[in-house]
């Protein structure tokens, strides 16, 4: 059964209490106000090791403008994530970063800053690009798209970065489409999922339940199967970023 860890993209109330709900929690550096060092090694303690600390890097990293912001606000965050222990580093990037050759490789090259060891490395598209063109993008780059699970299935491998948004088809999950959403993600090593809006603790345990059940077998090859034919055969690949 896949390990899920749910939570959501920032931290509500007091950690001790979060982490008797949640598995995971997105931080964002410089965008938003974080406690100084001292209290950062606090939470990593107050948390048991299995809790998932994931760091979304700054707007300014997203626009991947080369320069000193950019430089500052990547060590900053950097720094976070190591007093966190972070296991996720998430690269969200702006609706003008279009899907060109050129966004391509400011992408590669900014991954090739991130550490490559012990950190599941991911970005999160906004904007025009296709569900086929962000797997191949992502593939190349090595690291996880992070897709919305209740809308797009993930690619094959072993690791899944996922957020439910509050928007569209995620914001009204019923019981039959939770149930396609674990059917989507069953079978992973390790499922990292964010939820927006107010019923994450219901949908964490509803998910739960559903991977914990044997899949039925008409529906079981739909967990990496993609809605739409892709161009290449995609490779698992039995890897942490």
């Amino acid at each position: 059964m896949a390990r899920l860890l749910v939570g959501l993209p920032s931290l509500k109330g007091d950690i001790q209490k979060y982490k008797e709900r949640f598995d995971l929690v997105e931080l964002r550096p410089v965008d938003t106000s974080l406690p100084r060092v001292t209290t950062l090694r606090k939470w990593r303690k107050a948390v048991p090791p299995g809790f998932v600390f994931s760091v979304v890097l700054p707007r300014v990293v997203g626009e991947l403008a080369a320069g000193s912001e950019l430089d500052e606000a990547l060590s900053t965050s950097l720094e976070v994530a190591a007093v966190l222990e972070a296991r996720c580093v998430v690269l969200q990037t702006p609706p003008s970063l279009r899907p060109t050759a050129s966004n391509r490789k400011k992408l590669a090259e900014l991954f090739e800053r991130l550490p490559a060891e012990g950190v599941v490395r991911c970005w999160e598209p906004s904007g025009i690009w296709e569900r086929d063109d962000i797997v191949a993008t992502a593939r190349a780059a090595k690291v996880i798209p992070v897709l919305d699970v209740a809308r797009d299935a993930p690619p094959p491998g072993p690791i899944v970065y996922s957020r439910l948004r509050a928007l569209g088809k995620s914001s009204s999950l019923g019981a039959a489409a939770l149930e396609r959403v674990a059917d989507r993600l069953r079978g992973r090593r390790e499922v990292f999922l964010v939820v927006e809006g107010d019923r994450a603790h219901p949908i964490k345990s509803q998910l739960a339940a559903s991977l914990a059940r044997k899949p039925d077998r008409s529906t079981a090859s739909a967990v990496v199967r993609p809605s739409m034919p892709m161009p290449n055969t995609l490779v698992a690949e039995d890897e942490e970023q």
